[in-house]
């Protein structure tokens, strides 16, 4: 047990029943912690007396001097306040209905906080620690826990202890020092007001705003009248939080500022000032949060007439925890890929295409933002389109390229927008896979964007592209071009492809089953031919892979052959030829080279070659033995 005394001093407690109830206290709810809030219907009384007719107690009271400390209390562990003895005993004084009580004596006391602390800490052996006796007037023998505990929940009080001379251990202090910063940035979260910003983009693009960068916003409309949401801006204050919101036709958050000045006046203008602190990876769509049930009170998504609204801390809290969620799956994928920087030149699994060609591709691609690959089965043509989006971006960052395949069930609804089910039984208008790139590549205009279509030709693409038709042309790339989707819920709301979303397909030309690339589609996109190479790269692909130079050279000699007859006839062309990606999967480790050789060619070129000759058996085994002469 720790003295009493420090500094020649007493420590006492004075149970606030004895008070003549002059305190009332209640818990209060709150987001970042559960806290304890004091009511009062009078301040902590300047005095406190004691009856006479309880000899122990005044005893005990009279023995007080002037600077002891007293500790009002409620119960074992509920202090409400700590002031200073600052009189002797009084002859005369007035304490409601006992002014100059007979009974009773008085000292004055000076109250130094009256915040309210409540002690729930138990003890290691599980059992609950008490602060204080079960009596109205006694010693207070864990003085020093509660002036710790103090300091820990209100570090603020570190001063006015030490201007008081009360004892404060050196390793609190420590510990304090440490919290000092934690606890400013809890108090600025708690002091935060939220708000949310319409930002019109035909005049102002948040996307094309930067991290750090400060912005102005008029609470006067053109004519030099207030907004009808000027109360809004007079109650900003500086570090409040701004969602922001791009309005028509966008129609997403894409953004979070802070206030740096509130609002202020400039010439004949009054305008607030905040800084751009972070811009969202993924928007967030008025369609999601107008369809999210825990929004359904927000005041902003019931009436968005207007400039600037205050949002509640539960919706901002709620709007925080969507952005969050969507930021998190974006993490997750990235932690899946390393980020490389590309160059084609150094690339170590660089695809069977000339240098020449490769970088003519990536020049066309740019000019024309779409283009077809096309050539037979197994000339890489997937695995090239990746390779142009990295020489264009400059890294291998695959959060810029989305992928689909498509299908003869593929639809506009699927790739655009379309009806969907929803969860309450109903329908309701869902964005498709496109739709929700272009947007992702809109809040990034500085970053290039890649959407790979694989087997475009096996879609309907007139019903697949709908509007699309128009709007992917290289030079309607731009809002001003924007046109009314088929599902669009309001007449404003409009689409559009933005210029930095590159379009790529792949084609194989061999596919008897497919119509023809609908014309009106055809002269969006340039065509580039990819042809089987089983030169020197392939040889040399091969070599690294550990494949006998014999094999080798057998395989290359025996294909390039073959793809010679396929091309000289009539019935088939060059996009009936083999590939030469049948032959780039050994694994030395776990195959032996003829094993593999025999695999692919008895379960995949013979199947090919009995497709392409359906008509001519013949033809089949006498290349079937130039493979395995």
């Amino acid at each position: 047990m720790q003295s009493q005394k420090k500094n020649n001093r007493n420590y006492y407690k004075v149970d606030i029943d004895s008070l003549d109830n002059n305190w009332e206290y209640y818990l209060e709810n709150s987001f970042i912690e559960m806290k304890y809030a004091v009511k009062k219907a009078s301040h902590l009384p300047s005095s406190y007396g004691a009856g006479l007719d309880y000899n122990h107690r005044f005893a005990l009271f009279a023995k007080c001097k002037i600077g002891d400390v007293i500790f009002a209390a409620k119960g074992f562990n509920f202090c409400l306040g700590i002031g200073i003895i600052t009189s002797e005993v009084l002859d005369s004084y007035d304490i409601g209905a006992y002014k100059n009580h007979p009974m009773y004596k008085a000292r004055k006391i000076e109250w130094i906080t009256d915040k309210p602390f409540e002690h729930s800490k138990f003890s290691a052996n599980g059992k609950k620690e008490y602060l204080f006796s079960n009596d109205r007037f006694v010693s207070a023998r864990k003085y020093n826990l509660v002036l710790e505990q103090y300091l820990l929940k209100n570090p603020e009080l570190a001063e006015t202890f030490e201007k008081y001379n009360l004892p404060v251990d050196i390793d609190i202090v420590q510990t304090l020092d440490e919290q000092n910063e934690y606890e400013e940035q809890k108090q600025e979260i708690e002091n935060e007001n939220y708000w949310w910003l319409n930002a019109n983009p035909k005049i102002w693009s948040i996307s094309e705003s930067k991290v750090g960068e400060t912005q102005t916003y008029t609470a006067l409309t053109d004519k030099g009248h207030k907004r009808n949401t000027y109360k809004n801006f007079e109650n900003v204050r500086k570090k409040d939080i701004v969602l922001g919101y791009e309005s028509t036709p966008t129609k997403q958050i894409k953004a979070i500022y802070q206030i740096t000045k509130p609002l202020h006046e400039i010439g004949d203008d009054k305008i607030i000032e905040f800084k751009l602190i972070e811009k969202l990876e993924v928007p967030i769509s008025w369609k999601e949060l107008k369809n999210n049930e825990d929004l359904k009170d927000c005041a902003v998504l019931r009436n968005n007439q207007g400039s600037l609204f205050e949002v509640s801390k539960k919706d901002y809290q709620i709007i925080r925890a969507i952005i969050e969620e969507k930021e998190d799956e974006e993490r997750q994928i990235a932690k899946k890929q390393v980020i490389k920087k590309y160059d084609f030149k150094t690339d170590e699994e660089k695809p069977f295409i000339s240098e020449e060609q490769f970088f003519e591709t990536v020049e066309i691609l740019k000019r024309k933002k779409n283009i077809i690959l096309q050539g037979a089965a197994g000339v890489g043509k997937t695995f090239i389109a990746r390779k142009l989006a990295y020489q264009i971006m400059g890294q291998t960052n695959n959060l810029n390229i989305e992928m689909v395949q498509f299908h003869q069930s593929y639809s506009y609804e699927d790739f655009i927008q379309g009806l969907r089910p929803n969860k309450t039984g109903g329908f309701e208008v869902q964005n498709g896979v496109f739709y929700d790139f272009c947007k992702k590549a809109q809040a990034h205009p500085e970053r290039s964007f890649f959407f790979i279509i694989d087997e475009i030709n096996r879609g309907n693409l007139s019903k697949i592209f709908g509007e699309l038709m128009m709007l992917i042309e290289a030079d309607k790339r731009e809002e001003k071009f924007a046109l009314k989707l088929t599902y669009s819920e309001d007449e404003n709301e409009t689409f559009y492809v933005p210029k930095n979303l590159y379009l790529i397909g792949t084609m194989n030309t061999a596919d008897r089953s497919l119509a023809m690339v609908d014309y009106a589609l055809r002269r969006r996109f340039a065509f580039i031919s990819l042809k089987p190479d089983f030169g020197e790269k392939f040889k040399e692909f091969l070599a690294q892979k550990g494949i006998s130079k014999e094999l080798i050279n057998h395989i290359s000699n025996a294909i390039q052959r073959i793809n010679n007859e396929i091309a000289s006839d009539m019935n088939l062309g060059e996009g009936f030829q083999i590939g030469h990606s049948y032959f780039c999967d050994y694994e030395k480790e776990t195959q032996k080279e003829n094993k593999w050789f025999n695999q692919v060619i008895q379960f995949e070129i013979q199947p090919l070659l009995e497709e392409i000759w359906f008509d001519n058996l013949e033809k089949v085994e006498e290349m079937m033995k130039v493979l395995h002469n």
